[in-house]
């Protein structure tokens, strides 16, 4: 039993000594489409480490070679499925900017405004900046990209992240009406009601919408009974 335990361990320690001497051959290729698509299996693997040292050792090797460019956009991709959204939002942001008419540029502001989506607290009473920076990237896709294919997957990130705003917008109308503030909670009602009427295309913000005219009309008569007595 322990003699077959000590041929299983050479056999690994040989597959792993044979696969880093390949990855390493890859590595030091001249081409450098086998070194980019050598880090984009190794990214498949989820062997983000050395993924990033090939892509890396594209960027640096071969700066003018379209492998380059694409290396940038497969960090990005990188941070992305590690939940890196800050960094992955970034990344995206920097490739549509060096190469707004690069075939991929659609894709990457695609993921920018995913990225900043994913990024965005579930929690609505926390900070809902991430949820704006979607909203803004997703009209500007659309703006400039308006017949891509990832066209639906924009707007659909564009309706979920204006209905947390909408939601973060009703949260603090609360907030104000259980602390008796009733003029700021109105104020924040009538904003949602004027400011958010494209929510309504999902059930969800059909009902804050719902909720917004009703708070309306019973604190504007609360605060006209109060100003009478």
């Amino acid at each position: 039993m322990r003699a077959l335990s000590f041929k299983t361990l050479l056999a690994i320690g040989a597959v792993t000594l044979f696969v880093s001497c390949a990855s390493n051959e890859l590595k030091n290729s001249q081409n450098p489409e086998v070194v980019y698509n050598e880090a984009v299996r190794l990214l498949e693997d989820k062997n983000y480490l050395e993924a990033a040292d090939f892509l890396q050792e594209v960027r640096r090797r071969f700066p003018q070679s379209r492998f380059a460019i694409l290396s940038e956009l497969k960090s990005a991709d990188m941070d992305f499925v590690q939940d890196n959204f800050i960094e992955a939002a970034a990344g995206y942001g920097v490739f549509v900017d060096l190469y707004p008419n690069h075939s991929e540029a659609p894709y990457a502001l695609y993921r920018k405004a995913l990225s900043y989506f994913n990024g965005a607290p579930e929690l609505i009473a926390r900070d809902q900046s991430s949820a704006s920076d979607a909203v803004e990237t997703s009209r500007f896709f659309l703006k400039r990209y308006p017949q891509s294919n990832f066209k639906n997957e924009v707007q659909e990130i564009l309706l979920k992240s204006r209905l947390k705003l909408a939601e973060k917008e009703a949260y603090v109308a609360r907030f104000y009406r259980k602390k008796k503030a009733l003029e700021a909670s109105l104020k924040r009602w009538r904003a949602l009601s004027q400011e958010f009427l494209d929510v309504a295309q999902s059930d969800a913000g059909k009902q804050l919408l719902e909720e917004a005219t009703r708070s309306i009309a019973d604190l504007e008569r609360r605060m006209k009974e109060d100003s009478s007595t």
